[in-house]
């Protein structure tokens, strides 16, 4: 393969963030997600993109194909570019990569404090009644 389009794709990737990571404010890439599985780019310069969902039932997937697909078509030396989901790969935390789990761990760590909550410190209100079940 040549390094130099690797490194492009790799780069377009980069900038395809995984919707729900937006919407809680801690962007990942859909390669720091560890979503995108591998890829693929034959004779003719005809790029397949193999990814996974966070879920089966993501609505988002479609938007992210797309978004991917429009980047990647614009990468100089390739034909065309074509992103599949596999239905057969099971996406868990653990595919994330280090630099992801520090992103989404470090975004966490800074809501805590900022928020300043404590496990069931809606007990410590005034008036709630405490009863054991």
């Amino acid at each position: 393969m040549n390094s130099s389009i690797d490194n492009a794709i790799r780069r377009a990737l980069h900038q395809i963030c995984d919707p729900c990571s937006i919407a809680a404010q801690a962007p990942v890439s859909i390669l720091d997600m560890g979503l995108v599985r591998d890829w693929d780019i034959d004779d003719e310069g005809n790029l397949t993109v193999r990814m996974a969902l966070t879920s089966p039932s993501c609505t988002m997937g479609p938007h992210m194909i797309r978004a991917a697909e429009q980047l990647l078509s614009a990468v100089p030396g390739l034909k065309s570019a074509r992103v599949e989901v596999d239905p057969n790969v099971f996406w868990t935390p653990a595919d994330m990569t280090g630099a992801g789990r520090t992103m989404l761990d470090s975004r966490r760590q800074n809501s805590l404090a900022a928020a300043a909550a404590r496990p069931q410190q809606w007990r410590e209100r005034a008036g709630v009644r405490r009863e054991r079940i």
